[in-house]
């Protein structure tokens, strides 16, 4: 699968593939696009960086339960005035 990431003025833009099936259950290969907005405040660009990552564990379909042993851990670190 590949998926690009473009960073925008205002957050970034994820494209990537996926599947759907039209009415006679064909299935149909698409593109969609995905943005992820930074607020305009002091930390809005790392803030949506956090929310970046996020969204591209969801399409890689990875499996972040807090179940898990062992899982990836994303965090914004520092103190917010």
């Amino acid at each position: 699968m590949k998926i690009t990431v473009e960073k925008a003025m205002n957050g970034f833009i994820i494209t990537y593939p996926d599947v759907l099936s039209d009415e006679n259950g064909k299935d149909i290969e698409i593109t969609k696009s995905s943005v992820v907005e930074e607020k305009e405040h002091e930390f809005g660009e790392q803030e949506a960086f956090v929310f970046l990552c996020y969204d591209l564990l969801d399409l890689f379909g990875i499996n972040n339960s807090k179940h898990n042993r062992r899982r990836i851990e994303i965090e914004l670190s520092g103190e917010d005035d």
